[in-house]
């Protein structure tokens, strides 16, 4: 029995050391290799379901974490191993809340690579040992051991853009008093002790859009 798969990556000369390195494992077959995810999507419509798919993160039009999310949604078979260069928190926690099955920098040892495959195969969630590190950092932090509801979410919005709780009242049909209380529970929650600290907070943790 051999392991289909397919490459995704923007960089053809990514995609071909991919294939040479893949095609060396007897029973892993590359079924295609695409250059973006739009590519992907119609293929999976009309064609045999590869077992992992290897997705980099970083593309034009549309980006691997957006990726991630449509195929599990849709193909939730399709294993998801993320190979990429980037290793920040917001693309790690982005990719593993979007449900990717492994997460991969691109400077791996091609056996650590194929081993990492099988055991995404096997269904074990396989992650980089630095990427690993970030999310144990990240899941310290007071926005993820405390999350705004979807309402402290909008109020923060309007505390980013400088508004007072008056003009934020307005712009939310609520009571200043509501607000007031909101913006008490925000702060509780991030930990900090003003708005210009909730706003700081927001911008570098990429709470808002």
């Amino acid at each position: 029995m051999s392991y289909k798969m397919i490459l995704v990556d923007d960089h053809h000369i990514v995609r071909q050391g991919l294939r040479f390195l893949i095609d060396t494992v007897e029973d892993f077959e590359i079924l295609e290799d695409f250059s973006s995810g739009h590519q992907l999507l119609e293929y999976l419509k009309d064609n045999d379901l590869p077992d992992v798919v290897l997705l980099d993160l970083v593309m034009p039009e549309m980006n691997g974490i957006e990726i991630t999310g449509i195929v599990k949604s849709q193909y939730p078979n399709i294993k998801i191993l993320v190979l990429t260069s980037f290793y920040d928190e917001e693309h790690v926690i982005s990719a593993l809340d979007k449900g990717a099955d492994g997460y991969e920098i691109k400077d791996v040892e091609p056996e650590a690579l194929i081993q990492t495959i099988r055991a995404v195969l096997n269904g074990e969630k396989k992650i980089h040992p630095k990427v690993q590190s970030i999310i144990s950092e990240s899941t310290q932090k007071p926005h993820r051991e405390n999350k705004l509801s979807k309402r402290e979410l909008e109020v923060l919005s309007e505390m980013v853009k400088g508004n007072t709780n008056k003009e934020i009242a307005e712009t939310l049909f609520v009571s200043e008093k509501t607000i007031k209380t909101h913006v008490s529970h925000i702060l509780n929650k991030l930990k900090v002790s003003d708005r210009t600290q909730a706003a700081v907070y927001a911008m570098e943790h990429h709470l808002i859009n």
